[in-house]
């Protein structure tokens, strides 16, 4: 058990890094936090860009030993995401939620 943790966190660290270098995150996943912020502006991309999150989250929740949706509330983890943004918008959306993943 304590080795398929290890493994899982060793994934992530590895996703993290990738990511950064802007080869595995696609989709909203690879847009700035500034773009989260903004998505308000329209409801198509406010959707897509929310989905997105729950379902990367829900993946790493699949992927992990405890559950990091916290019961699947939607609202609480697009909030989350609300304030993790406004701190650090130039961060990428996918990089910013291995953060949940974290916390």
């Amino acid at each position: 058990r304590s080795m398929n943790a290890f493994a899982i966190g060793l994934v992530l660290a590895c996703l993290a890094t990738v990511a950064d270098a802007g080869s595995s995150i696609i989709g909203a996943g690879s847009q700035t936090c500034t773009a989260w912020t903004n998505r308000k502006k329209n409801a198509v991309v406010k959707g897509s860009f929310e989905s997105w999150l729950v379902g990367f989250i829900s993946g790493l929740n699949i992927s992990g030993e405890r559950d990091m949706v916290g019961g699947g509330d939607f609202d609480a983890i697009v909030a989350w995401m609300d304030r993790r943004c406004l701190a650090s918008p130039s961060d990428r959306i996918g990089i910013a939620a291995l953060d949940w993943a974290w916390s």
